[in-house]
């Protein structure tokens, strides 16, 4: 018996060697920019000028990760300043939930 079947109480899960093979020699996403964390304010102007404040989480060169203190819908397309990690201009929402969201900047 192994140490973890014997503190979880499982059988150890029996991994086929086709399959291990696969994911060794999977090749990275490189579809998908790595981000770095931070955490910094930044603020969000609505195309009626209305500007919302929130905390920058990670970001990349293409986009933000933002959460906000209330749930607000956002519109789909805002005026990002990120002027702390050097992020400005006109962003697409590309996703929401809940009080975070995933900002896309515009080339």
């Amino acid at each position: 018996m192994s140490l973890l079947s014997a503190l979880f109480g499982k059988k150890p899960v029996k991994v086929e060697p086709k399959r291990l093979a696969q994911v060794v020699n999977a090749e990275p996403d490189s579809a998908r920019p790595v981000r770095a964390m931070t955490y910094r304010e930044a603020y969000v102007v609505y195309e009626s000028g209305y500007r919302r404040k929130g905390i920058v989480l990670d970001h990349a060169d293409n986009g933000v990760r933002l959460r906000f203190p209330s749930n607000e819908r956002l519109p789909a397309v805002v005026t990002l300043n990120a002027r702390a990690i050097g992020l400005e201009g006109v962003a697409d929402v590309v996703w929401q939930k809940n009080s975070e969201a995933g900002l896309r900047l515009r080339s």
